[in-house]
């Protein structure tokens, strides 16, 4: 008799269908042909037996787990989970599953949750460095492990990387709002010190020079990337004596409360102070006014993502790295 804690085994199943295990590791596997009819009795008898395979003497012996580690600044943020399931729809499609993680953006988090994958054996990394830098992140994963990720930062440190291209969307952002005469812009960045800061803002900057406009210190303001942080960056914004007639946001969320706090001060949008937020999230074309915003977008973003770690999983770390810059563009709405 079959105790119930008793696993099914490869040779059990082989057993069952009349083949051999190894024929049955090629059925389930699809790396060798195996005929119709055999792989049919083999399914069959995996069916009946309720048999898995075992993950970690697979991975002993293949020296892989088929999984790959995805750890998000901020699982709460609609862009990220756009991003999470483009991932994990191309690597369950290879079979492979996704492990995620919330950052926050914090240091000691990132650095916690990289120890932890992999300690767990996973495949590769997909990430989006917040607060460590390039160089912390390869001396917690080691100077092999596939790793891409979603910042231009990282200079000479090994590492594949999928980016938007945020200067061109910030860039058609600007020439909207000259071309209604707006030339007096404020800009709300994420919090200092972060990756996503540091690019976002530099190309805004880099829009702004290229329109031939100087936006003075005081009307750039940094904060969290939600909803109260915009509003609370906003108001601050628009408290002055003298203030921005537009404001562009680092995030939809942020340009959400941007909205907000411009109500609050009585003030109309885009009649007398115009938002533009970044991301497209589904919610920006939900509020009101519908927001204006320059789309990334994150299906691609993830696509593409576990489509490079896939490709780096399979040829190695002497491969060169892999660079990919997706377009983003403007979608003109309602606030600006």
């Amino acid at each position: 008799m079959t105790r119930r804690n008793d696993r099914p085994s490869i040779e059990s199943v082989a057993a069952a269908a009349g083949v051999s295990p190894t024929t049955v590791s090629h059925a389930l596997s699809g790396k060798r042909a195996v005929s119709a009819a055999t792989r049919k009795r083999v399914m069959e008898a995996v069916e009946q037996q309720n048999y898995r395979p075992n993950m970690v003497a697979r991975g002993l012996r293949s020296r892989r787990t088929q999984s790959v580690a995805l750890l998000l600044v901020d699982i709460a943020n609609p862009y990220y989970p756009a991003l999470a399931r483009a991932i994990h729809d191309v690597l369950a499609g290879e079979g492979y599953v996704s492990f995620i993680g919330n950052t926050d953006g914090d240091a000691a988090t990132e650095r916690r949750l990289l120890e932890e994958m992999v300690a767990r054996g996973v495949d590769g990394v997909v990430m989006q460095p917040m607060a460590l830098s390039a160089a912390q992140v390869r001396e917690v994963v080691g100077p092999a492990m596939p790793l891409v990720i979603t910042t231009d930062e990282y200079g000479d440190i090994p590492a594949d990387s999928v980016l938007t291209d945020d200067t061109r969307g910030l860039g058609e952002a600007v020439d909207h709002l000259v071309r209604q005469g707006i030339r007096e812009l404020g800009f709300v960045d994420g919090a200092p010190g972060t990756s996503t800061d540091a690019f976002r803002l530099q190309a805004f900057r880099a829009a702004v020079t290229a329109a031939g406009i100087e936006v003075p210190d005081r009307w750039i303001e940094h904060s969290p990337f939600d909803r109260e942080g915009g509003a609370a960056a906003t108001a601050r914004l628009l408290a002055g004596p003298d203030r921005p007639r537009a404001v562009l946001c680092a995030n939809d969320l942020i340009a959400i409360g941007a909205v907000q706090a411009a109500h609050a001060a009585g003030l109309r949008v885009p009649e007398d102070v115009a938002i533009v937020g970044f991301d497209d999230i589904e919610t920006a074309a939900l509020v009101s006014p519908r927001l204006t915003t320059v789309v990334n977008p994150a299906a691609a973003v993830g696509d593409a993502c576990a489509r490079t770690i896939l490709w780096r999983v399979e040829n190695g770390p002497d491969v060169p790295r892999k660079r990919t810059v997706l377009p983003t563009r403007l979608v003109v709405r309602q606030s600006a």
